[in-house]
């Protein structure tokens, strides 16, 4: 028994590493472009063979989510405090700025968490929650203009659209928008929403 417990503790080490590094792989896949990695091409990268990982993920769907779990703890950083108060242009660039830098980090695996939403609840729920913190963001960002006499909820609805993921990913895709391209319509967008009417 006086190696058993050193033994193990090697073990249970060498499995997290392992873990880690599949992990690690398969985020890098994505963000390098690959659309729908492989266990193969996770193997290749991660040095990690595709026994072994199937012997720590059940199957690629939990290793997706394990992934996307990782993901979130790696963008609660980027998700900065806005400012509430001062000429709505400063507020707007602000907003702009930060949707920008969290969107073009998080598309890759964005993407695929789409993909898995419909047939997984944690997923689901993970895009719902991210969905009303930028909501919420909004709400005391633009609180001011928000409670203007004729503001109402569609117009939070649409600052809500304007300024998703999903608008993001048309404007950089479907349009093929640069990065500064998109954030400046992102703001005009947000802008003309929010003017006053003369």
């Amino acid at each position: 028994m006086t190696g058993e417990g050193p033994a193990a503790d090697g073990r249970h080490l060498r499995r997290a590493r392992s873990r880690e590094s599949v992990v690690e792989a398969i985020l890098g896949l994505l963000d390098d472009g690959v659309a729908q990695p492989t266990a193969q091409d996770v193997a290749d990268r991660s040095g990690v063979s595709m026994r072994s990982i199937f012997r720590l993920f059940d199957d690629m769907e939990a290793l997706h989510r394990t992934a996307i779990e990782r993901q979130i703890e790696r963008i609660t950083p980027l998700l900065a405090e806005l400012p509430d108060t001062g000429p709505l242009a400063d507020r707007v660039e602000a907003l702009a700025a930060s949707r920008a830098h969290v969107f073009e980090s998080i598309s890759p695996v964005r993407r695929l968490a789409n993909r898995l939403a419909p047939t997984s609840p944690p997923i689901q729920g993970e895009l719902a929650r991210f969905g009303r913190y930028f909501r919420t963001q909004l709400v005391t960002t633009f609180a001011s203009e928000l409670r203007r006499p004729g503001a109402d909820e569609l117009l939070l609805d649409a600052l809500d659209a304007a300024t998703s993921w999903d608008t993001w990913e048309r404007l950089r895709v479907t349009q093929q928008l640069s990065p500064a391209d998109a954030r400046r319509t992102l703001a005009l967008t947000v802008t003309a929403l929010l003017r006053e009417e003369p």
